[in-house]
């Protein structure tokens, strides 16, 4: 079974995977910019992993994308909560948000 891909499109909505699976969600960032996407997931949703990955032939500053794994232990709904920020300025520094409600069940839809 392929991984479920979510991108920005996602921010501000709701997405349906299975309870249990793999899924995946990819935004845009440039980490030579000082800005860093970093997400915090409800109790229940579980960040397996976040990595970033260099635009094909980018290059140095080319840009590329956050992708962090994610996975909902058991069936219900969850929030991830995105911000792309340079951490060491905090908050004040966020120029974008992504929210997205995971609905979890034993069968998505």
């Amino acid at each position: 079974m392929s991984t479920p891909l979510f991108t920005a499109p996602a921010c501000g909505n709701s997405i349906d995977v299975e309870a249990g699976q793999v899924f995946a969600v990819e935004l845009k960032e440039n980490p030579t910019t000082g800005y860093r996407w970093e997400f915090e997931a409800s109790p229940g949703l579980e960040v397996v992993s976040s990595s970033y990955i260099l635009n094909p032939g980018g290059g140095a500053g080319g840009g590329g994308v956050r992708r962090v794994l994610l996975r909902a232990d058991r069936q219900g709904e969850f929030a991830l909560h995105g911000k792309l920020l340079r951490s060491w300025l905090g908050d004040s520094s966020t120029i974008t948000r992504c929210d997205i409600t995971v609905r979890a069940s034993s069968t998505a839809r």
